[in-house]
């Protein structure tokens, strides 16, 4: 009997889980969480790398799997310190035979996955299971992977097609017998982020975790059936109706790629097949080139020319910056999308492109300032899709027409006619010590 322990990041589910379908049913299994401290520092700018809505929506969302695991007789062990200094050790004091996690592409998780490795001598396993398609399925090497996004979605439809998906199926292995947590150093003591009540205009209705993830994609799909007028409504800005609101959980891997995939397939067949359920998996497609795009590029995507190498000339100026982060710029309709954010932890899709272009193009401020801000405030932050956007709104990423500027007043104009948006956020108080 040997024991594998499971190394949970952004893989916060039961559901679809690769590095568990692999393992025998007949060997044991140690499932950990491991909370970095290095998750929590003061960035340069002066905020923190992760704000407390993002790190308390994440608190949910691991207590949420522990709590799963426990219903099924297992449990998680949830530490708090550097996985390079913690696992060694835990490797061990249980006789671990080897180690599964998910695979990473951006390089600060890369660097932790190589400190792990050079601090163990067993096997360090990695299970792609953040994507729909694995990268043996692309029709590409990644080095090859087209920087024009429709060329990606043209050959991926072509050569894989998103009509047919199977997911990770597995039992889940027995929890080591030996494992008394009483004896187990650096527990979390958490939670660390403040208590925060759930604010009564957000956009987001649920809590983290894997439970609360497949509810609001049961309720979307065949709950109010929003699948079904996804593409009229997602350029939509209040409430929970007006798009799917999956990337919280997504994000945290508390809801799988491969799952959603699937459950529009599903409802096609049930329901019928229309623009707006292609229009779901058009945008899964995104994310997942994104990902790819990550793997490509590496390092260079957090640089100020992006993967173009193009540097254009930017200002330094904090008091600008700070007005666009806390909603007091000369910009009405930018200043909404940014309370909300700072209030909520989460900003409509529409809101992104608009408060970015603003940033970049009006505001002449470097764009890896506003994305380095809302990887600290989105509770939905994801490497890839975070910087893949910002980098392609900058002109340096993704998007083939360089400069794509937005303006804001005409955008307002489309999608806020009345200003029902605008007068739902401007007139919130926000406690600015509060970052």
């Amino acid at each position: 009997m040997k024991t594998i322990l499971h190394w949970f990041k952004h893989d916060l589910r039961i559901h679809d889980m690769p590095g568990l379908a692999c393992i025998n049913p007949q060997d044991c299994l140690l499932p950990v969480y491991i909370f970095d401290p290095r998750h929590r520092v003061k960035l340069t700018y002066g905020f923190p790398k992760m704000s407390d809505h993002r790190l308390a929506f994440l608190e949910q969302s691991v207590q949420s799997l522990k709590e799963k695991l426990q219903l099924l007789n297992s449990d998680l062990l949830i530490l708090e310190g550097k996985p390079e200094e913690l696992l060694p050790i835990l490797a061990k004091q249980f006789n671990v035979h080897a180690i599964h996690t998910e695979k990473e592409i951006a390089h600060e998780e890369l660097q932790v996955l190589r400190n792990v490795r050079n601090s163990i001598s067993i096997p360090v396993i990695e299970f792609e299971s953040r994507t729909m398609f694995t990268e043996s399925q692309l029709p590409w090497n990644v080095d090859q992977l087209p920087s024009v996004f429709t060329e990606f979605r043209k050959g991926v439809e072509k050569h894989i097609g998103l009509n047919h998906v199977v997911l990770a199926e597995h039992s889940l292995p027995q929890f080591p017998e030996s494992c008394n947590l009483n004896e187990i150093e650096n527990l979390w003591h958490g939670p660390y982020a403040k208590h925060r009540p759930l604010h009564p205009k957000s956009a987001i209705r649920g809590a983290g975790g894997e439970d609360e993830g497949l509810k609001r994609l049961h309720k979307y799909t065949y709950g109010m059936h929003g699948i079904a007028t996804y593409k009229e409504t997602r350029n939509g800005l209040i409430g929970e109706a007006y798009s799917s609101k999956f990337s919280p959980w997504l994000a945290l891997g508390s809801l799988s790629a491969k799952n959603i995939l699937k459950t529009v397939n599903d409802y096609e067949q049930e329901f019928g097949a229309n623009d707006s359920t292609y229009w779901m998996k058009f945008e899964l497609l995104w994310r997942d080139f994104f990902q790819w795009t990550f793997k490509k590029h590496g390092n260079v995507c957090f640089q100020a020319g992006g993967f173009t190498g193009i540097e254009k000339k930017t200002r330094h100026n904090p008091d600008t910056f700070d007005a666009w982060r806390f909603g007091e710029t000369e910009d009405a309709f930018v200043n909404a999308n940014m309370k909300e954010l700072y209030l909520t932890g989460f900003m409509s899709n529409r809101g992104r492109q608009n408060v970015a272009s603003y940033l970049v193009h009006t505001l002449k401020l470097d764009w890896r300032i506003g994305a380095a801000w809302f990887e600290s405030r989105l509770i939905d932050y994801d490497v890839a899709s975070n910087w893949g956007n910002w980098m392609y709104i900058a002109g340096v990423g993704n998007d083939p027409r360089q400069d794509r500027v937005f303006n804001t007043k005409r955008q307002a104009d489309m999608y806020d006619p009345k200003g029902e948006y605008q007068m739902l956020w401007l007139h919130e108080l926000m406690a600015k010590n509060d970052y």
